[in-house]
């Protein structure tokens, strides 16, 4: 406990939005925060206590020509593709191997799907974003955003967008699509299950 104020004070509590008010100005007045250990650190400094990741080799190319739908639901082939593509980030660990949700019904299925069988859906802080907010706009802008902004649109990747088809049709994500194939060329292997 901080001797914050009287011994009153303390023991009945403190205007805790002033005391936060207070903090706040006084870290302002001291700059920008960062990392404690100076810009570009942190990298540094995490690589000496865990070491580098290490590139495994890639998994086989995915197959399905001896499955049978015995067992199989339509859903369990897609899941099994989120698995793979875990296992490609693995192999490259320094590559952009992302999925980005919808958060639309059938989406969900999938993502729930995933989580059953214990695999990483394999997204990123605005593919978290996406489906706290849960607004169908966010998928198709981050699919533009993807192939037409530099530089995500000249850096080497493999992007899977996962949109139900009511977002597609309510953001004219396959409209989109069509334009951005037919006008742009990114570097990355982008796809759309929808």
């Amino acid at each position: 406990m901080l001797p914050l104020g009287s011994q009153e004070q303390n023991i009945f509590g403190v205007d805790e939005t002033a005391v936060l008010k207070t903090i706040c100005r006084a870290v302002k007045s001291k700059g920008p925060i960062c990392w404690g250990h100076g810009h570009n650190s942190k990298a540094r400094l995490l690589t000496a206590l865990y070491g580098y990741p290490q590139s495994q080799a890639l998994p086989a190319p995915l197959s399905y020509s001896t499955a049978t739908s015995e067992g199989m639901h339509t859903m369990d082939y897609l899941v099994d593709y989120v698995k793979y593509m875990n296992q490609v980030q693995i192999a490259h660990p320094y590559e952009n191997v992302k999925n980005w949700y919808d958060t639309g019904l059938l989406v969900s299925v999938l993502t729930g799907s995933c989580a059953a069988a214990g695999i990483s859906i394999l997204t990123d802080s605005d593919g978290l974003g996406m489906l706290r907010d849960a607004s169908i706009g966010h998928i198709i802008s981050k699919l533009n955003q993807m192939i037409t902004v530099e530089p995500y649109s000249t850096t080497r990747g493999v992007y899977n967008f996962w949109i139900g088809d009511g977002a597609c049709r309510l953001n004219g994500g396959v409209e989109l699509t069509m334009h951005l194939m037919e006008s742009y060329k990114a570097k990355s292997m982008t796809t759309l299950f929808i």
